[in-house]
């Protein structure tokens, strides 16, 4: 089996403590994923490692002591693949069977199973001990998953174990991708020279160094630096790859594991969830309502009450729905897995996956809302439709194309997205174009955060223009609906559209006091030689906040900018019309060389110069001579 994948992998490792993962791993890949020092001393795993299998898996250590278990949960809730580690000596242990219910509630893919340290047992002691391992797995998802004895002292069988993960790992199918941007983030630290880096496996859409995210739930714009997989620099990241992004202007601090890192708009912290829970049935007594519990989703921990949708309590074993009430904000999606442990003594009892991540409260034992919960969880028809205006994102679908896309009638879409409409899925746009509402709101709220980073950025700007605006919007957004959202915007007040340009209602250009003595220069700069200016390079060059205040100057209206780099002073061209008007009722018409011998310029000024009073309405071109246009 070739080691060269198609995609890219990431292995989870599992297994109780000193059951040698780390030593598997070491064997596997010549890298020793025990990185802290605490770690060298306990002899004994206590956070995340990483190492490469080859160019296409990434490989996580986790920690085997229960006291680590969330760090575990955090290593193995974004992996493709587990390999589950039993050592031979000790045989199955607490940890293994908690670290197996955690992968089977997570839904882990696929798996291979190592039983490690066989130089240390008899061939009739590892029969045993395989057999054991094997009805361990019934009924799993690890069940029918390769086992392979192994010594990673005495090498034996390690070339077997790769082997086996390359061939599981080519029956790993493709992750969906929402082609949204998020990262849960498991490592946060530093690098001399570049600042703040958060690393994490990305769950959808890709990344490009200058693109701007939103750290949550912090609510936090950041700015792309560098993009690396495997220690190498890339042009772009995407779905599936383990991956450290450098991010500008933030501090390592205001970042923690459990962030998660996003494109702006999409996702919104939320405090209640509701889900699709499944009970272990190696949980001794039934869950009572409104239980304390700790709920881990990603690489994120909560503790939560969970409220019973569907029963009074619920019995070991069982599925069900339930509402999960966040004690802190959390990030998360619409079929996210997730696992639940107790709130003290600490085990696992637990999980399930996501169905709203957005929730508010319901009645308990109500038809209608349990009756919701299972079309989420079956998969509704409409759903489907929602999942291509998703895709869609800021490109309103028409319904023939949703029709064809999805291989239906017409009437069947117009049914669906009816019913998306009635619950504030969708939205109609016009007369036959839709989208998802979601996606609406993320373009409005993209759109007011763009403009409000203008300001900070350029504070003595009066606006972006419009086109400017549009084109940092990615993916691009349909031109109507950009127009028409601007001009919703602007009638709900939140933004002011004036001169071309487009501002907050709250934004106002003060010059601040300590620049009046620069723009003052500046005046005076273009003033002495009022048909004859500096350009804009020159003027630039006079201090470090010119071209701030060069800016301000023109978009108030005091410097006109006839061309790029070519600015006249209000009073310059007020002048100008006055002898230009003189000239023209002399002779009634003049050439470009006329007027500039008149006004002692040059043709570099002349020319733009007639263009905008042409523009105004004050003059107007007649072959290649002007006059005045009231005559």
């Amino acid at each position: 089996m070739s080691d060269s994948l198609k995609r890219h992998i990431v292995l989870g490792m599992a297994g109780h403590i000193d059951h040698g993962k780390t030593e598997i791993v070491k064997a596997l890949t010549g890298t020793d994923t025990d990185r802290l020092k605490e770690e060298k001393e306990r002899g004994m795993t206590t956070d995340l490692g990483f190492a490469f299998l080859g160019k296409d898996i990434t490989i996580i250590d986790v920690p085997g002591h229960e006291k680590f278990v969330k760090t575990m949960v955090a290593g193995v809730n974004t992996v493709d693949l587990a390999l589950l580690v039993i050592a031979a000596d000790d045989g199955v242990m607490p940890q293994t069977i908690e670290h197996l219910e955690i992968l089977n509630l997570l839904q882990i893919p696929a798996g291979v199973v190592a039983v490690s340290k066989i130089d240390l047992v008899e061939s009739d002691w590892l029969q045993l001990v395989l057999e054991d391992i094997r009805q361990l797995l019934k009924g799993t998802i690890l069940d029918g998953s390769p086992i392979v004895p192994v010594s990673p002292v005495t090498g034996e069988n390690v070339d077997q174990l790769k082997e086996k993960i390359f061939e599981t790992a080519h029956l790993v199918r493709n992750r969906h991708d929402k082609e949204i941007f998020r990262m849960p983030v498991d490592r946060v630290f530093t690098i001399k020279g570049f600042g703040t880096v958060v690393a994490g496996t990305i769950l959808s859409g890709s990344v490009s160094p200058d693109d701007m995210l939103e750290l949550m739930p912090q609510k936090r714009t950041v700015r792309v630096r560098g993009v690396q997989v495997h220690d190498k620099p890339v042009k772009t990241s995407s779905i599936g790859f383990r991956t450290a992004i450098n991010l500008m202007g933030i501090e390592k601090d205001t970042i923690i594991r459990g962030n998660v890192l996003a494109e702006a708009g999409y996702f919104r912290p939320t405090q209640m969830v509701d889900t699709h829970f499944h009970l272990l049935k190696t949980w001794k007594k039934p869950l009572k309502n409104r239980t304390r519990v700790r709920i881990h989703i990603g690489t994120d921990e909560a503790i939560a009450r969970i409220i019973l949708l569907d029963r009074k309590t619920h019995a070991p074993g069982e599925d069900g729905y339930a509402q999960f009430h966040f004690e802190k904000a959390m990030v998360t999606d619409i079929g996210d897995r997730f696992v639940v442990r107790s709130y003290s003594p600490v085990r696992t009892l637990g999980g399930g996956s996501i169905l709203e991540p957005h929730a508010v409260k319901h009645k308990r034992e109500d038809p209608v809302v349990l009756s919701l919960l299972e079309r989420l969880k079956q998969g509704d028809p409409s759903m489907i439709v929602l999942e291509q205006l998703e895709k869609a994102r800021y490109q309103p679908v028409k319904t023939e194309d949703l029709a064809k896309d999805l291989g239906s009638t017409r009437d069947h879409v117009i049914r669906q997205l009816d019913s998306l409409e009635k619950n504030n899925s969708s939205l109609r746009i016009g007369k036959n174009r839709w989208m998802s509402r979601r996606h609406h709101a993320a373009l409005s709220e993209k759109l007011l955060s763009l403009i409000a980073m203008f300001h900070q950025q350029q504070p003595l700007r009066l606006g972006m223009s419009a086109a400017e605006l549009r084109s940092r919007i990615k993916p691009s957004p349909d031109r109507a609906l950009f127009d028409e959202m601007i001009k919703s915007l602007s009638a709900s007040g939140l933004l002011v559209l004036e001169k071309g340009r487009v501002r907050l209602k709250e934004h106002s250009t003060q010059l601040p006091a300590e620049l009046a003595p620069l723009k003052q220069k500046i005046e005076k700069m273009v003033l002495d030689n009022p048909f004859n200016p500096p350009d804009s390079r020159q003027i630039i060059k006079i201090d470090e906040k010119a071209e701030n205040v060069l800016g301000f100057l023109i978009e108030s209206g005091i410097l006109i900018r006839l061309e790029e780099g070519i600015n006249f002073h209000i009073k310059a061209v007020e002048q100008a019309k006055e002898r230009i008007r003189i000239l023209l009722n002399k002779q009634g018409e003049a050439t470009i060389s006329e007027i500039r011998q008149h006004l002692e310029t040059s043709r570099k000024y002349a020319v733009p110069l007639m263009v905008y009073l042409d523009t105004l309405g004050f003059t107007e071109r007649v072959g290649d001579r002007r006059r005045l246009r009231d005559t």
